[in-house]
């Protein structure tokens, strides 16, 4: 489950610019998927002032993958239990990769289709520590509640 959700989108969906309703994904009328970047621990979200992809730091790139790839299977849900909105996806599966740097966690964000500097920060997802591999499968396993809910 996400630790932080970036002020950026709060604001976009409070506008009604940001709508996770179509399975790709909308933001600002035009429809892009959501994308992930894996961070390391050098990088501190700042829910003030983070508000694009550009605004990333130390952004690790997977070998045999590019920086940026989309989240698979987006599904957004109610649960009447908890009376939240759940944004969902599709576990990752990261085959025989190597990492240059330790990934601590990993940032979701939407396209824009204008690149980086226009596509807003979503939510930041710390894995609770470091984490390395070389030639080998990495794995992010959504919790069984979601990757984001909404109270």
């Amino acid at each position: 489950m996400a630790n932080l959700v970036y002020n950026i989108f709060k604001k976009q969906v409070m506008q009604g610019s940001y709508n996770f309703g179509q399975a790709s994904g909308t933001f600002n009328g035009g429809v892009g998927p959501i994308y992930l970047a894996l961070v390391g621990s050098n990088y501190t979200p700042n829910n003030d002032t983070d508000n694009y992809a550009n605004d990333l730091t130390e952004v690790v790139t997977p070998s045999n993958y590019v920086a940026y790839f989309a989240l698979s299977s987006p599904l957004v849900t109610t649960n009447n239990t908890t009376n939240q909105g759940v944004l969902d996806g599709s576990d990752i599966l990261l085959a025989n990769v190597t990492f240059s740097t330790a990934v601590r966690a990993c940032v979701l964000f939407g396209s824009s289709g204008l690149g980086t500097g226009s596509d807003p920060l979503i939510a930041y997802v710390d894995f609770g520590s470091n984490q390395s591999v070389t030639a080998e499968t990495f794995q992010i396993q959504w919790a069984a509640g979601g990757i984001l809910a909404l109270t």
